[in-house]
């Protein structure tokens, strides 16, 4: 069959393809991102610049030298990884490896040299679905082979590993992480203020000052926290019976009837109140049979939340949980790795923040804001709004901040009890609306009182 008519995506097609939002991380999308980068770091080898690793990364390197077990699962990863582009046809290689095997992972030393160089610089802007994610493009493959599956559901892995991303929250805090937000060289490789950003829809309705050194921002996170100009995004509907969407998204899943317990580690499309809420069982059994609906964000949008009522907040804590874990089993194929597929997966184990509110007419909402990926941190803010058990409930209006995700991608949760609203129908249908070229506009009602539909 010639390549034109084929409906697998292909190196050539791995650029902009619905640019703008997180969507399924593809092994060609995967090749395009990782070359450049390989390419860098052997220009640096060749010139005799490559730097040695930060101390945290060295300490991680050491760390896992120095346990046999994990040790033997990196060195397995790599082998898997590595195997995947390996055994795929003659003509798919072919487009994977162009100039070298893109998706290829140099060895052992190799892997924390990658690391090391994505830790010590800030994301950079790309038409590609890696924008904004880099640690994500490196390891789109590896994390979803089986030992990949076995480190990133590693308690202990994750510990150390934690490490490295705190690190790199340190650097992309600080002044020297505005390297790709330089003034005076905006169209270099991966500015987020080049003209392509522009086009992207980076800085669209968001506030900046294009005179300023780093746009206004003082480093890489504050950019990524970047606020909506005054007005742009207002809360619609009447907030004495309709709830708000508190996150800016793109629709993903919706699901009614949600059981208190599934095994949502088969199928993606199962969803486990209990596991969700971290195994809170009163907090869970309030949604029991109730609507869920979940949509994703890019790292090119925004990334703060919300309140999405005027009520209570009666209950809010983060969840710890994992990092780069996928759904086991998810599998990858020629056409597509569906690393987004486990988006309802990570809503059961991911680092995540949960908050349940109280709302006069729609009942109990459940607003579950969870980190993907890149993201190391969700942060409760201001402090106020972390709600302890058995605490008093805080008053709360909707449009205030409750708080943020710190870097990366990230997807989230409005869970409603049994009974108590009618969603929208771009919720309840958001599968059909994942390819939308804009993601839905924080503020947007996604939910009625039942019995206010004709008000």
């Amino acid at each position: 069959m010639p390549r034109s008519s084929s409906p697998l995506l292909t190196l050539e097609k791995a650029g902009p393809v619905q640019m703008g939002f997180w969507v399924p991380n593809r092994v060609w999308a995967t090749a395009r991102f990782l070359l450049p980068l390989r390419e860098a770091i052997e220009a640096k080898r060749r010139a005799g610049t490559l730097p040695p690793l930060t101390p945290v990364l060295q300490d991680f390197k050491n760390w896992v030298t120095g346990h046999s077990v994990y040790r033997m699962w990196v060195n397995r990863m790599i082998e898997q990884a590595n195997a995947f582009v390996a055994r795929q046809p003659p003509s798919v290689r072919s487009e994977l490896t162009q100039d070298g095997d893109a998706v290829w992972i140099p060895g052992y030393d190799g892997f924390f040299e990658v690391l090391n160089e994505i830790v010590t610089t800030s994301p950079a802007f790309n038409n590609t679905v890696m924008v904004g994610t880099p640690m994500n493009g490196f390891l789109a493959v590896s994390m979803a082979t089986e030992s990949g599956l076995a480190l990133f559901h590693d308690t202990t892995f994750n510990e150390q590993f934690k490490k490295v991303l705190d690190s790199w929250n340190t650097f992309l805090k600080s002044y020297a992480s505005l390297d790709k937000l330089d003034i005076q060289d905006p169209d270099k490789p991966g500015s987020w203020i080049s003209g392509a950003a522009h086009v992207a829809g980076v800085w669209y309705e968001m506030v900046h000052d294009p005179e300023a050194p780093g746009y206004g921002y003082d480093s890489w996170n504050a950019f990524f926290l970047r606020e909506f100009v005054p007005g742009a995004r207002p809360f619609r509907g009447d907030p004495r019976y309709q709830i708000n969407i508190g996150c800016e998204t793109t629709p993903w899943q919706y699901a009614d009837n949600v059981k208190l317990e599934r095994r949502f580690w088969i199928k993606d499309v199962n969803y486990s109140l209990l596991d969700l809420f971290g195994g809170e069982q009163r907090w869970a059994r309030l949604f029991e049979g109730g609507q869920l609906y979940q949509g994703f964000l890019s790292a090119t949008h925004y990334h703060r939340w919300r309140s999405p009522l005027n009520g209570k907040l009666v209950r809010s804590w983060v969840q710890t949980g994992t990092y780069f874990a996928q759904r086991p089993g998810q599998g990858e194929d020629q056409g597509t790795w569906e690393g987004t597929e486990s988006q309802p997966y990570l809503g059961h184990v991911a680092a995540r923040a949960i908050f349940v509110f109280e709302h006069e007419t729609c009942g109990y909402v459940a607003l579950i804001c969870i980190g993907m990926v890149e993201v190391s941190t969700c942060v409760i803010s201001p402090s106020t709004f972390i709600v302890e058990e058995g605490a008093d409930p805080v008053s709360i209006t909707r449009d205030t901040e409750i708080g943020r995700f710190e870097f990366g991608g990230s997807t989230h949760v409005m869970i409603f009890q049994k009974g108590k609203v009618e969603l929208e129908d771009w919720a309840i249908n958001a599968v059909e609306h994942r390819n939308d070229k804009n993601p839905t506009k924080m503020g947007s009602v996604i939910a009625t009182a039942v019995g206010w539909a004709g008000e």
